[in-house]
């Protein structure tokens, strides 16, 4: 559906028009993955939190780093792993010869939840042509530009 159908609105120029329907598509999406993700138990930041250990050497990272690759960058991060740990997905661990510096590992059961949810995203998320993702890839790194 065109977004002037979805929002009732006429835009005066195609830039507005393409901005409003980036922040449209882009709430759209995070609730088509909350919904999908809802059996998994895990929010979508706590998904790329597992996502981003799982892809570590090892499994483990330090704080900064896990905070650093967020794609939604925010202020709590601490908050977010004591959510994770609680559930027994990560595991922290201080740093013998710097104590401000944690490590954080991904558990067993994290890494086969963070499987499990990737899984369940793919399946369902974007209905999109590998040609076509492609090409909406380019444009939006051509707009981050």
């Amino acid at each position: 559906m065109k977004i002037e159908e979805e929002l009732k609105h006429q835009f005066l120029t195609p830039q507005q028009r393409a901005a409003t329907n980036i922040i449209f598509t882009s709430n759209w999406i995070l609730n088509k993955i909350a919904t999908a993700l809802k059996p998994t138990g895990l929010s979508l930041q706590q998904f790329n939190v597992l996502s981003i250990l799982y892809g570590q050497e090892g499994q483990t990272a330090t704080v900064n780093l896990i905070k650093d690759r967020l794609i939604d960058r925010m202020p709590n991060v601490s908050r977010l792993l004591n959510k994770l740990m609680d559930k027994g997905l990560i595991v922290k661990e201080r740093n013998l010869s710097d104590q401000r510096v944690v490590y954080v590992k991904l558990s067993p059961e994290g890494a086969k939840l963070k499987i499990e949810a990737r899984e369940i995203i793919d399946r369902g998320v974007l209905d999109l042509s590998s040609q076509d993702a492609d090409l909406l890839n380019d444009l939006l790194e051509k707009l981050r530009k």
